[in-house]
Protein backbone atom coordinates (compact mmCIF):
# COMPACT_ATOMS: atom_id res chain seq x y z
CA UNK A 1 0.00 0.00 0.00
CA UNK A 2 2.83 2.46 0.62
CA UNK A 3 4.52 1.46 -2.37
CA UNK A 4 2.00 2.27 -4.53
CA UNK A 5 1.31 5.84 -2.70
CA UNK A 6 4.68 6.62 -3.39
CA UNK A 7 4.29 5.43 -7.02
CA UNK A 8 1.34 7.79 -7.36
CA UNK A 9 2.96 10.65 -5.93
CA UNK A 10 6.11 10.20 -8.31
CA UNK A 11 4.52 9.91 -11.31
CA UNK A 12 1.92 12.99 -10.67
CA UNK A 13 4.98 15.22 -9.15
CA UNK A 14 6.59 14.15 -13.07
CA UNK A 15 3.68 15.04 -15.07
CA UNK A 16 2.76 18.04 -13.19
CA UNK A 17 6.39 19.32 -13.17
CA UNK A 18 6.74 18.24 -16.96
CA UNK A 19 3.59 21.09 -17.50
CA UNK A 20 4.95 23.76 -15.81
CA UNK A 21 4.91 27.12 -17.41
CA UNK A 22 5.87 30.16 -16.94
CA UNK A 23 3.18 33.17 -15.78
CA UNK A 24 3.58 36.28 -17.77
CA UNK A 25 1.47 39.26 -17.15
CA UNK A 26 1.10 42.13 -20.02
CA UNK A 27 -0.49 44.72 -17.34
CA UNK A 28 -2.26 44.41 -14.26
CA UNK A 29 -3.85 47.62 -12.39
CA UNK A 30 -5.97 47.59 -9.18
CA UNK A 31 -8.12 50.37 -8.79
CA UNK A 32 -9.24 48.98 -4.72
CA UNK A 33 -13.13 49.41 -5.62
CA UNK A 34 -13.73 45.22 -4.54
CA UNK A 35 -17.45 44.60 -4.62
CA UNK A 36 -17.32 44.26 -0.93
CA UNK A 37 -16.75 47.95 -0.84
CA UNK A 38 -20.58 48.40 -1.94
CA UNK A 39 -21.96 47.10 1.19
CA UNK A 40 -23.67 50.09 2.72
CA UNK A 41 -22.08 50.57 6.69
CA UNK A 42 -23.18 52.99 9.03
CA UNK A 43 -19.98 54.74 8.46
CA UNK A 44 -20.74 56.54 12.09
CA UNK A 45 -20.05 53.06 13.99
CA UNK A 46 -18.36 50.89 11.34
CA UNK A 47 -15.17 51.00 8.62
CA UNK A 48 -13.69 49.20 6.12
CA UNK A 49 -11.26 46.67 6.66
CA UNK A 50 -8.28 47.16 5.22
CA UNK A 51 -8.85 50.86 6.14
CA UNK A 52 -6.84 51.41 3.04
CA UNK A 53 -7.20 49.10 0.20
CA UNK A 54 -4.20 48.13 -1.63
CA UNK A 55 -0.59 48.12 -1.70
CA UNK A 56 0.09 49.86 2.27
CA UNK A 57 2.53 47.24 4.35
CA UNK A 58 4.48 47.34 7.59
CA UNK A 59 2.55 51.09 8.49
CA UNK A 60 3.97 52.80 11.12
CA UNK A 61 1.87 55.98 12.50
CA UNK A 62 2.96 58.91 14.50
CA UNK A 63 0.56 61.49 15.78
CA UNK A 64 1.72 65.31 15.54
CA UNK A 65 -1.33 67.62 16.75
CA UNK A 66 -4.35 66.52 15.49
CA UNK A 67 -3.13 64.76 12.86
CA UNK A 68 -1.29 61.08 11.92
CA UNK A 69 1.33 60.26 9.44
CA UNK A 70 1.89 56.93 7.99
CA UNK A 71 4.58 55.22 6.24
CA UNK A 72 4.46 51.96 4.40
CA UNK A 73 7.41 49.94 3.03
CA UNK A 74 7.69 50.34 -0.89
CA UNK A 75 10.14 47.14 -1.43
CA UNK A 76 12.20 48.09 -4.55
CA UNK A 77 9.69 50.04 -5.78
CA UNK A 78 10.37 53.82 -6.83
CA UNK A 79 9.40 56.73 -5.67
CA UNK A 80 9.63 55.27 -1.56
CA UNK A 81 8.06 54.92 1.17
CA UNK A 82 4.85 55.74 0.42
CA UNK A 83 3.40 58.90 3.41
CA UNK A 84 -0.41 59.65 4.05
CA UNK A 85 -2.00 61.93 6.34
CA UNK A 86 -5.11 61.52 8.44
CA UNK A 87 -7.06 63.54 10.78
CA UNK A 88 -9.43 60.46 12.42
CA UNK A 89 -7.10 57.18 11.58
CA UNK A 90 -9.80 56.04 8.81
CA UNK A 91 -9.66 58.64 6.11
CA UNK A 92 -6.40 58.71 4.83
CA UNK A 93 -4.39 61.09 2.08
CA UNK A 94 -1.58 60.02 0.60
CA UNK A 95 0.99 63.71 0.84
CA UNK A 96 3.46 61.79 -1.70
CA UNK A 97 7.13 59.77 -0.86
CA UNK A 98 9.75 60.30 1.78
CA UNK A 99 12.21 59.25 -0.67
CA UNK A 100 11.45 61.12 -3.72
CA UNK A 101 14.83 61.62 -5.37
CA UNK A 102 16.43 58.64 -7.32
CA UNK A 103 19.90 59.37 -5.18
CA UNK A 104 17.85 58.57 -1.79
CA UNK A 105 17.25 55.55 -2.45
CA UNK A 106 19.77 53.16 -4.12
CA UNK A 107 17.66 50.44 -5.98
CA UNK A 108 20.63 49.27 -8.47
CA UNK A 109 21.03 45.20 -8.57
CA UNK A 110 17.69 44.99 -6.04
CA UNK A 111 15.62 42.43 -6.01
CA UNK A 112 11.93 42.80 -5.77
CA UNK A 113 12.45 41.09 -2.05
CA UNK A 114 14.80 43.69 -1.15
CA UNK A 115 14.90 47.39 -0.90
CA UNK A 116 12.98 49.34 2.03
CA UNK A 117 11.55 47.65 4.66
CA UNK A 118 9.11 48.28 7.74
CA UNK A 119 10.21 52.16 7.86
CA UNK A 120 9.02 53.60 11.20
CA UNK A 121 7.82 57.54 11.81
CA UNK A 122 8.68 59.39 14.70
CA UNK A 123 8.49 63.30 15.16
CA UNK A 124 10.61 65.21 18.04
CA UNK A 125 8.48 68.22 19.97
CA UNK A 126 11.51 69.48 21.16
CA UNK A 127 13.06 70.37 17.73
CA UNK A 128 10.00 69.87 15.24
CA UNK A 129 11.62 67.59 13.38
CA UNK A 130 10.38 64.34 11.92
CA UNK A 131 12.34 60.98 11.51
CA UNK A 132 11.98 58.28 9.04
CA UNK A 133 13.64 55.32 9.85
CA UNK A 134 14.19 52.28 7.71
CA UNK A 135 16.58 49.29 5.95
CA UNK A 136 17.08 49.08 2.75
CA UNK A 137 17.76 45.39 2.39
CA UNK A 138 20.88 45.27 0.98
CA UNK A 139 22.15 49.00 1.34
CA UNK A 140 21.83 49.42 5.11
CA UNK A 141 20.21 51.28 7.49
CA UNK A 142 19.41 54.81 7.30
CA UNK A 143 17.44 57.74 8.21
CA UNK A 144 15.38 60.90 6.54
CA UNK A 145 14.19 63.87 8.76
CA UNK A 146 12.65 67.22 7.60
CA UNK A 147 10.90 69.80 9.76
Amino acid sequence: MIGKTILTALITTLSLSSNAQTATFKSFSYKGDDARFNKNIDSSKQFYNPILAGFYPDPSICRVGDTYYLVNSSFSFYPGVPLSTSKDLVNWKQLGHVLDRKSQLPLTHQRISGGIFAPAISYNQKNKTFYMITTNVGAGNFFVKTK
